[in-house]
């Protein structure tokens, strides 16, 4: 074979190669489920499993005082699922909404106080818990559906970006953005048609159903529209 053609034929392998990885990075679904709780699951499921957990000892309540969690627990084991599951929302305000946004795209119609209000009063945040597994770990509730999983891993930083790029191949993103008060939220996003994957560089992962954030932002939207 005559050395040109044979160092087309290489470079055609190595071109190949390389595209094949591109479309594996690209083709990845990103992950919808963690700990048993996926994207889009009707809140009763996901409360239910939620108190399971605590009643089984296999999650366990942060952020709490210790008498509130033990009191909860007494809670949980005597009371019927639907008053139960009333205990398992965390109090909402405002600011639940700014880091949705910043942890996403920033959009500006997140940051007008009325419409913020009015949208975060549509929605939930569940009790934080830790397990074998993560250090802490909520949900955000969204017209009784889980709208996104928050979670803080045991893992490093550098063990949990190393394995997210080995899964999902490089971020197609990186965020600085300015949330509620003065603080900022710094760290690289994963994208496919249904769903957006933050990891922020204080190691927090924040899945979120995509098409929902679309709703949420074009309600925003339609409130700051002038009235005709």
């Amino acid at each position: 074979m005559h050395p040109g053609m044979v160092h087309w034929v290489v470079l055609s392998c190595v071109l190949l190669r390389g595209l094949c990885v591109l479309t594996y990075a690209a083709d990845q679904t990103i992950t919808r489920t963690v700990e048993d709780f996926t994207l889009g699951m009707p809140k009763k499921q996901t409360l239910t499993r939620f108190i399971a957990g605590v009643k089984q000892h296999t999650s366990t309540l942060v952020d709490q005082p210790q008498t509130d969690t033990q009191g909860l627990m007494e809670f949980f084991q005597h009371h019927p699922m639907d008053a139960a599951a009333k205990q398992g929302v965390a109090p909402q305000s405002s600011d639940v909404l700014y880091t949705i946004n910043v942890l996403l795209f920033d959009a500006p119609e997140f940051k007008d106080p009325v419409v913020n209000i009015a949208l975060a009063a549509q929605v939930e945040q569940s009790l934080a818990w830790s397990s074998p597994t993560v250090q802490s770990m909520y949900l955000v509730l969204y017209q009784s559906e889980v709208f996104g999983i928050f979670v803080l891993p045991l893992a490093s930083y550098e063990t949990i970006k190393k394995d997210i790029i080995t899964t999902y191949g490089p971020s197609q993103e990186s965020i600085y953005h300015k949330s509620y008060g003065s603080a900022f939220v710094q760290g690289d996003q994963w994208s496919d048609t249904d769903t957006i994957l933050t990891l922020t560089v204080d190691n927090g992962l924040f899945y979120a159903d995509r098409a929902v954030y679309a709703l949420l932002h074009e309600e925003a939207v339609g409130m700051l529209k002038p009235m005709p």
